[in-house]
């Protein structure tokens, strides 16, 4: 079978068909989103005209955030399924947290380009608001925690490897028996990076929600839960992508462990036969992969009690009539 490559005319790089088409699939999605969510934002408006279009924009870009979120979770298991390409577990670990970046790029436009009237007379309220009061407590204390656990892991599994992707067990005097692929340093550093700056994003993207304008024409109480609204979606993306992760890469050294335990060979040489201390350790951490990405999955669905409040002018019609 051959390998067909061409140039992605984004990336410029020789790649596998499927991946190339891909990649340029998803960065075309980015720049769509980008750009629907920037000209809605700078459409002009007269009065009551920001209360009106808060709701769609803050929708719309969200909508375009979770697109790019769903491509890059859904691209490489779906490269896997249809066995046209494979993109790696360097690839297949970073892409989601690359599609993440590119959400949080598009929440980071909605916030910059809110709506806003364009008549003369404007009137603003002025409040002090932190973070905490706008992200939402759990998911943004579970990105945290992800980011953590991700160099908890790093270094662990740096330590458990006897090479960069390669983990091996000591079978004779001078004898080992190594598996490969392992989540080595060589395949945890990219993750540790995007993620890290993956995590210095949404935090800036919170900011972003808490400093922005209010929408003057709504009432503060609607407008703070537009913007609690909003920081919870980026939170929930940024667990989630970030959970995930983390419990892929749980699940890979699970599954390798549970290769160099059972030591069956590579098919066409014999093994050293079954080690039970491997085997153990790799059903172990599978588990707990498998409790990793049913919390994320549950947090990330968990309904928020936090109803809108009626969407009611501040000012009397005539305060803030051209």
């Amino acid at each position: 079978m051959v390998a067909v490559g061409v140039v992605s005319w984004m990336l410029g790089n020789p790649l596998p068909l499927p991946v190339a088409l891909g990649a340029d699939l998803a960065l075309l999605a980015l720049v769509v989103a980008v750009g629907l969510v920037w000209s809605d934002g700078r459409r002009a408006g007269g009065p009551g005209a920001a209360g009106r279009r808060a709701g769609p924009h803050a929708a719309l870009t969200s909508a375009g955030a979770g697109l790019v979120v769903a491509a890059g979770l859904l691209l490489p298991p779906a490269y896997l399924v249809l066995g046209v390409a494979t993109l790696g577990a360097r690839g297949t670990a970073v892409l989601p947290l690359v599609a993440l970046l590119g959400a949080l790029a598009v929440h980071a436009v909605g916030e910059l380009t809110w709506p806003r009237p364009r008549h003369r007379q404007r009137e603003a309220r002025l409040a002090v608001r932190s973070v905490a009061d706008v992200a939402p407590t759990l998911t943004r204390r579970l990105a945290w925690a992800w980011t953590a656990l991700l160099v908890v892991a790093a270094v662990a599994f740096g330590l458990v490897a006897s090479g960069p992707r390669a983990v091996s067990r000591v079978v004779g005097p001078a004898e080992a028996y190594t598996v490969t692929p392992f989540p080595g340093w060589l395949w945890t550093g990219p993750v540790l990076v995007v993620a890290a700056v993956s995590l210095v994003a949404s935090e800036a993207v919170l900011r972003l929600v808490r400093s922005r304008p209010a929408v003057e024409d709504v009432g503060e109480e609607w407008d703070m839960w537009l913007r609690r609204r909003v920081a919870r979606r980026v939170e929930r993306a940024t667990q989630l992508v970030l959970g995930l992760t983390l419990g892929g890469l749980v699940a890979f050294a699970g599954l390798s462990l549970r290769w160099l335990g059972l030591g069956n060979g590579d098919g066409a040489r014999l093994g050293p036969g079954p080690s039970a201390g491997e085997i153990v350790a790799g059903n172990v951490l599978l588990a707990v992969a498998a409790c990793l990405v049913l919390v994320v999955l549950v947090a990330s669905v968990w309904p928020a009690r936090d109803p809108a409040p009626a969407a009611r002018a501040p000012f009397a019609p005539e305060a803030v009539a051209a």
